[in-house]
């Protein structure tokens, strides 16, 4: 691009939050937008950038609300091999791959919310920024679950806090027959028509924010206050891409008959085929724990009457062929044998992690089958 057609496209795309240096001279804004100091975010990269490593030769990076995209031009400048920008925000979009053009970048940039993250769509990342972010989420522990799922390694969180003088710390408290950890959290009052993106929301202590990412599944999750207190950094990792069948709360499947029966003689060996998928976001585990089958992922039939009343709820049950992960899908063959009183019967397939949950509890949908027995 000319610089004639740089400063033709700074000038077009105002206001700027933004501000990058595209060369010559030439930088996309040179007053505040909405008060905040000329140059930022570059004073935030002074403590945000020391978390991200120096070396990002062959890894690969998102950046969730990316604005104009100053941070996915810095990791470009780090080395990174992918680097895909993401913003609800058309605008700010149309900004980002604006410098992309004037800068000459091999950056990715997309219009896309944090709730529409799927690793199946975009794959995960090494690493996954989420600056100026957590504010911005009406429903915070759903984004902060996207979050977790698109990520391989690592999240770097920076955030507005609610600060030390506002926060009389952690307690806890009974809830129930428990007595968990309570940590203190601000609601930010809006008008009824607020744009989620525009606008605050929450504001966690540090104790709230580092307990969510915990419990979203993060295995490390390390605080690093910053220059001022009612700011924050969360460094947050992964031992592996996905967690295990051991967190329920990302279990889902879809189940389909590959082979099935509807009608038999009284007491009759039978053997259903059935394919069934991970459509979740945990992998699913064969064995379970070591030493114990807990978190063992098993096809588990119910035998119902005609009416939908229980006969045998553990019916018959079969192994995986292996573990599976998120997407992937295997074919299970299960044994059972007919009821020995003739009538109508309904078996009921399902997905069980032993010990933990069945998965219709969890919100996926069983497979129903009519048997006749006679």
């Amino acid at each position: 691009m000319t610089r004639e057609e740089i400063e033709a496209g700074i000038e077009k795309l105002r206001p700027w939050f933004h501000c990058i240096d595209l060369g010559g001279g030439l930088r996309t804004k040179t007053e505040s937008a909405i008060g905040e100091p000329v140059e930022h975010p570059l004073h935030a990269w002074g403590f945000v950038g020391p978390h991200i490593p120096e070396d990002l030769s062959g890894k690969s990076l998102l950046d969730v609300g990316c604005n104009a995209g100053f941070y996915c031009v810095e990791a470009k400048r780090r080395g990174a091999a992918r680097v895909l920008g993401v913003d609800s925000q058309r605008h700010l979009v149309r900004q980002a791959r604006f410098v992309r053009r004037a800068l000459g970048l091999d950056i990715e940039y997309e219009q896309m919310s944090v709730y529409d993250l799927d690793p199946r769509a975009t794959g995960q990342f090494d690493v996954t920024l989420a600056l100026g972010l957590v504010y911005h989420l009406k429903h915070l522990v759903l984004g902060l679950e996207r979050l977790f799922h698109v990520t391989r390694e690592l999240l770097v969180v920076e955030s507005a806090v609610l600060p030390p003088e506002l926060s009389s710390g952690s307690f806890c408290f009974p809830v129930g027959e428990l007595r968990p950890a309570l940590h203190q959290m601000s609601y930010v009052e809006n008008e009824s028509d607020a744009k989620e993106a525009k606008f605050n929301w929450f504001l966690p202590s540090t104790e709230a924010l580092s307990a969510m990412l915990r419990n979203v599944g993060f295995d490390e999750v390390e605080l690093h206050p910053g220059e001022r207190l009612d700011r924050a950094v969360v460094v947050c990792r992964k031992r592996a891409p996905y967690p295990d069948s051991r967190a329920v709360s990302y279990l889902q499947a879809a189940l389909a008959f590959e082979e099935a029966r509807d009608s038999c003689a009284r007491g009759e060996e039978l053997r259903f085929r059935l394919r069934v998928e991970n459509t979740g976001f945990a992998r699913w585990l064969r064995d379970g724990e070591q030493g114990t089958d807990r978190g063992a992922v098993h096809l588990a039939v119910h035998l119902l009457s005609e009416e939908g009343d229980d006969l045998a709820w553990y019916y018959a049950g079969a192994y995986l062929p292996r573990d599976l992960l998120p997407g992937e899908s295997a074919s299970v063959e299960i044994a059972m044998r007919a009821p020995d009183r003739r009538g109508v019967y309904r078996l009921e397939f399902d997905m069980v992690a032993e010990q933990l949950a069945w998965f219709e509890d969890l919100g996926s949908k069983t497979l129903g089958r009519v048997l006749r027995v006679g």
